[in-house]
């Protein structure tokens, strides 16, 4: 069955459940709309087998209204309740089906312009195709090789890791709550005071050490001496405290008192 053939059959099914809407059935089953959608095809191919049939017969090549009675009354219909069934009350109206948008044709990719015959070659040949198909073009794209798109995508890596493993830290390891009572709410990550701090002025460090000062260097050595752990300042009970400016307690400037001159 070809794509006309189909259509056609699906509007005689819409037809039929129709009528038997009209009718006052709810429901049907396939294969009763089935029986009855051949049965309505059948009858009116056999209509139109006798009004081509009957025009023949009278030597006219177009079908009149004349031939198409004829072909009902010799299938046995009424004719005579045709008007009637046109004008009922309750039936069914359908909206003429729509015009089908066609389907955009997907154009071939084309790169460059194409040549034109040259003087030789006669102009019933076809023509030249794209010069992509027979000229050398990169399907891909250079390497970055700038240094500085190389140092923006580091950078934006090293941040990228160190939000996961903080994000991660957070998650799994012991954390300090910004409110007493909810722990649950902004957790933050605990400050677990190192016992020897100097160690970490001493790691190398990405960073640039020309631009510090020799005086910012000779501060840091000199305050190191007092972060002995061998010291008599050195306490324990501090390492066991809360390191994080943003618990403690706060503290409330003091006032001093100015002499007023008499």
């Amino acid at each position: 069955m070809d794509a006309h053939a189909r259509s056609r059959r699906k509007a005689l099914k819409v037809v039929v459940g129709a009528l038997c809407t009209e009718v006052g059935f709810g429901m049907a089953e396939e294969s009763a709309i089935e029986t009855l959608t051949e049965m309505l095809q059948s009858l009116l191919t056999e209509i139109g087998k006798s009004s081509k049939a009957y025009t023949e017969l009278c030597g006219r090549t177009d079908v009149l209204v004349t031939d198409v009675l004829t072909a009902l009354i010799d299938q046995g219909i009424n004719i005579e309740s045709i008007p009637a069934h046109a004008f009922r009350h309750n039936k069914s109206v359908f909206n003429p089906p729509g015009q089908s948008v066609p389907q955009p044709i997907q154009r071939v990719l084309s790169a460059g312009e194409r040549q034109e015959h040259h003087t030789h070659i006669p102009d019933h040949l076809p023509p030249f195709p794209d010069p992509h198909t027979y000229i050398r073009t990169e399907s891909h794209k250079q390497p970055v090789s700038e240094y500085q798109l190389i140092r923006e995508k580091a950078a934006s890596y090293k941040r990228d890791t160190e939000r996961a493993v903080t994000r991660y830290v957070a998650k799994t390891g012991h954390t300090q709550s910004l409110f007493k009572d909810d722990t649950s709410s902004f957790p933050l990550i605990a400050v677990q005071p190192h016992p020897h701090p100097y160690l970490m002025a001493l790691l190398p460090k990405d960073q640039d050490l020309d631009s510090l000062d020799i005086s910012d260097v000779q501060g840091v050595n000199h305050g190191s001496d007092t972060l002995d752990p061998n010291s008599s300042k050195f306490d324990q009970s501090d390492i066991d405290t809360i390191d994080n400016p943003y618990l403690q307690p706060i503290k409330m400037p003091r006032y001093k008192k100015f002499k007023t001159m008499s």
